[in-house]
């Protein structure tokens, strides 16, 4: 997005070579960039997520009171929450914690944890935003997290890291834009220290009868999704990368919520008059693929929730050994899943693009 100098709005830019699926790095990294690091799209994320929080994730309802006040960040707050007692628990280990947030956008989980958890020695965010990481250094300070909170650019896929650094590598909704699950699943295990947890939350691509592989491809090029991949998909790389003891934790019913509540906001903007001079096709578009969203995920096209793994501690293993351990699997709902092959969205042409595009969605 880019200001209307003229009315003061903010500008809806949608550019298909920036926002489509190129299989080129240093374009996909660009355009991630342009669809989360400009102050435009911090403001329009922290109006139609952050609820007053900095923490624009996807939420974790259980408890919340869907029409309170700042329902949204709070459920946000608790989904970081319930995936750090889970990394921790996985852990096992006493004393201090060391923990990297891979593709930490504005820090606001790492902030939060170190608020709220002693014994978090050092939490360490690798993003590649540069603006996002100027307000997440912005943010540690004000907080006196200075010390503890440490903001490095740079990308997931080539972490500046020494190996064995972390305990825990963490990561909440930031692998959907990676170039190369592998390679980033890799890295993630190269510098967790042996006996260490991973865990990520990521949108993940759904297998619902009925899904067309076009639909499928049309979402991955209009989103920065170069490597979509199924829970199943996701499981297989992690243990190819190294990880063992890998499990999926279902819970596409969240992410369903979270696109009513988003959809939700957006309206109340725009029945209010939109006060703040959003640019009004925005709003609109917002609106659209919103409402689209959700009969998506009813669909099947989406899957949404936890994987999480250990690092062994065997020195003889090695990143890109295969761990033969089944897909474990756990849903919220059922204890019974049962595994159905899925869908992987194809390599697209740029210039197949939806009528709606979503850049942020």
């Amino acid at each position: 997005m880019a200001p209307n100098v003229e009315t003061g709005k903010i500008a809806a830019e949608v550019d298909p070579s920036i926002y489509g699926k190129s299989g080129d790095l240093t374009k996909h990294m660009e355009g991630v960039k342009a669809q989360y690091d400009t102050k435009e799209k911090l403001e329009f994320y922290a109006q139609v997520m952050g609820d007053g929080t900095a923490n624009i994730h996807f939420g974790k309802w259980d408890g919340v009171d869907l029409d309170e006040e700042g329902a949204y960040g709070k459920a946000s707050e608790q989904m970081t929450d319930y995936m750090f007692d889970l990394a921790t628990k996985l852990w096992g280990g006493e004393g201090k914690i060391s923990y990297v947030d891979l593709g930490s956008g504005t820090g606001a989980a790492a902030l939060r944890l170190c608020e709220k958890h002693d014994a978090i020695e050092k939490a360490t965010c690798l993003n590649l935003c540069e603006e996002q990481n100027s307000l997440a250094t912005q943010r540690a300070a004000d907080a006196g997290l200075g010390e503890r909170v440490s903001v490095v650019t740079g990308t997931y896929e080539e972490c500046p890291f020494e190996a064995d650094s972390f305990d825990v590598s963490f990561s909440q909704d930031a692998f959907v834009h990676a170039f190369s699950k592998s390679k980033t699943f890799g890295e993630a295990l190269r510098v967790t220290r042996p006996g260490g947890v991973f865990v990520f939350c990521d949108l993940m691509c759904g297998s619902g009868e009925g899904v067309s592989e076009e639909e499928l491809a049309t979402f991955a090029a209009t989103n920065m999704v170069n490597d979509w991949l199924s829970p199943e998909q996701n499981i297989k790389a992690c243990q190819e990368a190294g990880w063992e003891d890998v499990a999926f934790v279902d819970l596409t019913s969240d992410i369903r919520i979270s696109f009513q509540l988003m959809l939700k906001k957006v309206e109340k903007i725009i029945a209010a008059g939109n006060p703040d001079n959003i640019d009004d096709q925005l709003l609109d578009s917002y609106r659209k693929n919103l409402a689209n969203r959700i009969v998506q995920v009813d669909r099947g096209v989406f899957k949404w929730g936890v994987v999480h793994a250990k690092k062994p501690d065997h020195s003889f293993m090695r990143p890109g050994s295969f761990i033969a351990s089944s897909l474990a699997f756990t849903n919220t709902e059922s204890t019974t899943n049962s595994l159905t092959t899925a869908k992987m969205a194809p390599n697209v042409e740029t210039g197949k693009i939806a009528a709606e595009v979503d850049p942020s969605i």
